[in-house]
């Protein structure tokens, strides 16, 4: 099928800026998701376990990508005013922060990493991902209102599953009995490993291990929009409570609506959380318009309002000193800032 031609320019520079991004992979040692911006000449880490950033990438790409950000915005600016007048700001209650111990990604090893990220966006509730699940790293969360942790294997941190999937669900279940905060389990990138259809097998042993001892906890998994067209998700529904729904590539913040029906239709009657991304790591590895950030934003408080979706994640922790313009817009606007 033809691109339509009023989308003609956009999938170009899309394409530009797919091939910058590949031709600096190529060179990069870093890892992908370690960008982040230029620093002050100053500038000076205070995190010890801070892993490594990747100075350069964001300077490298920034032709391309301010050609990108440029069409969206004036397509942003074309878009109707989301509908959200009279309507309340959206409840930190509502909101969580994605985030956990991780040299990946520009994180840090630090124990209290997610704290100190939700406590910058000052919300109530925490998903815990990347370290182990032991009673230290709980009782350190302990103060959040509700809190979710990874059980499956997809992008931890070496050694920090205990065991199989299903024993480190077990795991999670079992200390749920004391970490009442605890209100289910995380499965980020939950269909990544399929192509066609989700085979039930492995999401049947991950739903029993969380549900052994506390059939209160929920499963949550990462689903992105580009899998809705591509991927049969019937086999695994009754292995999925809640969906933590995202926006892989910037462009379809633009779409969000039509994204969100979609995910709806492939989920029937599953509550959904919206994942908002601070780091645009679909096109360019850098961090995203702040102006496409607040639209998403006010579109989420539309559809909290219309009951589309019961809540927000923000990915995360570590994008605050990444992105710290894009980070400040985010938490101003839920801080009703602005």
């Amino acid at each position: 099928m033809f691109t339509e031609k009023k989308d003609l320019d956009l999938e170009i520079a899309l394409e530009k800026l797919d091939q910058k991004r590949h031709e600096l992979a190529k060179k990069c040692t870093m890892g992908y998701g370690a960008a982040c911006a230029p620093r002050e000449a100053d500038y000076v880490e205070q995190d010890p376990a801070q892993g490594p950033y990747n100075l350069t990438w964001a300077d490298e790409i920034r032709e391309e990508d301010d050609a990108v950000n440029a069409i969206l915005h004036d397509r942003l600016m074309r878009l109707p005013k989301p509908a959200t007048d009279g309507l309340p700001p959206i409840p930190s209650d509502k909101v969580w922060v994605w985030g956990g111990p991780t040299l990946k990604w520009g994180g840090s090893m630090a124990d209290d990493t997610l704290i100190r990220g939700a406590d910058y966006f000052q919300t109530e509730n925490v998903v815990y991902v990347y370290g182990p699940t032991n009673e230290k790293m709980l009782s350190l969360h302990g103060k959040y209102k509700k809190m979710l942790c990874q059980v499956n294997e997809n992008c931890r941190t070496e050694g920090a599953l205990c065991g199989s999937e299903e024993e480190n669900a077990e795991c999670l279940s079992k200390l749920s009995l004391k970490f009442p905060n605890i209100v289910g389990a995380m499965c980020d990138d939950y269909g990544t490993g399929s192509t066609h259809i989700l085979l039930p097998e492995r999401y049947e042993k991950i739903y029993r291990g969380v549900k052994k001892y506390n059939s209160n906890l929920k499963v949550y998994g990462v689903i992105y929009e580009h899998e809705l067209q591509k991927k049969d998700f019937q086999l695994i529904q009754p292995y999925i409570d809640v969906v933590n729904f995202w926006l892989w590539f910037k462009k379809s913040i633009l779409e969000i609506d039509k994204h969100l029906e979609e995910c709806r239709k492939n989920f029937p009657g599953k509550p959904i959380v919206l994942g908002i991304f601070i780091h645009d790591y679909g096109c360019s590895d850098t961090g995203n318009l702040p102006e496409m950030l607040i639209y998403e934003l006010e579109k989420a408080r539309e559809f909290l309002a219309k009951g589309w979706i019961e809540g927000i994640i923000l990915l995360g922790d570590r994008e605050i000193k990444k992105w710290p313009e894009a980070a400040g817009a985010v938490r101003d606007y839920l801080l009703n800032r602005q």
